[in-house]
């Protein structure tokens, strides 16, 4: 038994069905990364990696900073990532020609053609999973997301403003 299989949590103020679909999200969203990480483990590739030869390739030369705060994580973290591209030839890294206190990547020939491999893998997942519902059905959730996703926004915005616990 998975957590997914667990009933929905019954909350106060939170109708079942509320919960219901709080469950039905976590699980996709749960099994929707495990197909990711899978599909990406098979060609020797980290779902992190993935997205940083993705903005690398929309960015090529954007310094090791600016691609840090585009990937949401830590500089510490990002060098560490950049590391492992450069050990595998994927990536390089250089100092900016006019502020040497800035590092700039660029994508190696390499890097585009394990770039360009991992966007036809994403293609391919995205056909098997999302492309295999009714375009009817594909409207209405991207209507239904589009939505979720403005609410949680608009929560998160009202929430700035709060002193954190």
């Amino acid at each position: 038994m998975t957590p997914h299989d667990l009933p929905p949590l019954l909350l106060d103020g939170v109708d079942p069905l509320s919960a219901r679909v709080l469950q039905a999200l976590r699980k996709i969203i749960h099994v929707h990364r495990q197909l990711m990480v899978k599909t990406l483990a098979e060609r020797g590739t980290h779902p992190g990696e993935a997205v940083c030869l993705r903005l690398l390739a929309q960015h090529d030369g954007i310094s090791q900073r600016d691609l840090a705060g585009m990937l949401h994580l830590s500089r510490p973290r990002v060098t560490t990532m950049l590391q492992t591209l450069e050990k595998a030839g994927t990536i390089v890294r250089r100092p900016d020609e006019t502020d040497q206190r800035l590092t700039r990547v660029y994508l190696t020939p390499q890097g585009h053609g394990l770039e360009e491999e991992l966007r036809s893998l994403t293609a391919e997942f995205i056909n098997r999973t999302i492309g295999t519902m009714t375009v009817a059905d594909r409207c209405e959730l991207e209507r239904l997301l589009e939505e979720l996703a403005a609410n949680t926004s608009r929560a998160l915005l009202e929430n700035e403003g709060e002193p954190r616990r």
